[in-house]
């Protein structure tokens, strides 16, 4: 029979309203949103719950350990890592949900790199343009649903009258990007109405089919185009999405329309350089993932710049 250790402290973080048990786990994850890796953001938590531990405390302010977490990274590793932890951590006081859009062509790593994106930032929804144009299939008439058939790089396919004088292939896409982009728009409305973080990810997120300027004042919003230049690396990507689901997605079904994805990539690039988007080529997760957050920490700063200024 297991007996508990007498020794061992429970130490409460308080709050105005209630108290929860101090986790080295959720403060490891809090301070891995800076950019730090998880092995030393784990070492930095483990240490700051043995010197509570040292210190025989049984409660503590989230101002106070905020202030404690702020000194041992600061100690450990440098001020401007310190510095981004309590940027972070003061977001809440801002009041406006956390949008972040993903574009880009088929198989450059959007719905990967949203993935990481939603557990290091404990964005609870994701969502796919994908997932997005299904449900608009479903539920919209017969009629209007031409454009929301097939894949991003087959949609011209369906197109109801012959194109001239423009590639089909590009006017297939933006067809069925004006269409999903409706979806888009009320999906982002809905999660600034309930004050919901949220990261939506596709082929569909395209710059300059959403007007994201008019959510700005409500929501700290940011849009990126993900980028895969080389071809080789490109396939790896498919042979590696292949892998993943099992066949279900197989890669020959990707390396036939390899001209037509290049094609769009090139088109979503030309309107991200022509709206200010920022471009990241996806050469590594974890170069992007940090140059996302270092986009999302300037976006915070000048939030907060804002208000100083009122």
């Amino acid at each position: 029979m297991a007996v508990e250790n007498p020794n061992i402290n429970v130490i409460t973080i308080k709050d105005k309203k209630s108290g929860l048990p101090f986790s080295k786990g959720i403060l490891a994850a809090s301070i891995s949103v800076t950019g730090l890796d998880i092995v030393t953001s784990h070492k930095i938590a483990y240490e700051i719950e043995q010197y509570l531990i040292n210190k025989k405390m049984e409660s503590i302010s989230q101002d106070e350990l905020r202030s404690i977490v702020f000194r041992f990274i600061k100690e450990q590793v440098n001020i401007e890592y310190a510095e981004k932890y309590l940027l972070w951590q003061s977001v809440g006081k801002l009041k406006k949900p956390i949008v972040i859009l993903i574009g880009g062509a088929t198989g450059v790593g959007k719905s990967t790199i949203a993935t990481i994106l939603a557990n290091r930032l404990n964005i609870t929804r994701v969502a796919s343009s994908d997932a997005i144009r299904e449900v608009m299939r479903a539920s919209v008439s017969e009629r209007l649903i031409r454009p929301l058939r097939g894949s991003s790089y087959t949609a011209y396919k369906n197109l109801t009258l012959p194109p001239t004088g423009v590639n089909p292939v590009i006017l297939g896409f933006r067809e069925q990007v004006m269409a999903v982009s409706v979806g888009i728009d009320a999906i982002i409305k809905r999660n600034i109405e309930e004050k919901t973080d949220i990261i939506i990810e596709g082929a569909h997120v395209v710059p300059g089919y959403l007007d994201i300027e008019k959510f700005n004042s409500k929501a700290i919003i940011q849009q990126i185009v993900i980028s895969v230049p080389d071809k080789e690396i490109l396939k790896e990507h498919f042979t590696k999405r292949t892998t993943e689901t099992q066949g279900s997605r197989p890669i020959q079904k990707y390396i036939k329309h390899l001209d037509n994805i290049q094609m769009i990539q090139d088109y979503i690039e030309s309107l991200a350089n022509d709206n200010g988007i920022r471009i990241i080529e996806n050469l590594g997760l974890d170069n992007t993932f940090n140059e996302i957050l270092e986009l999302l920490f300037q976006r915070v700063r000048q939030e907060f710049s804002k208000i100083r200024s009122l």
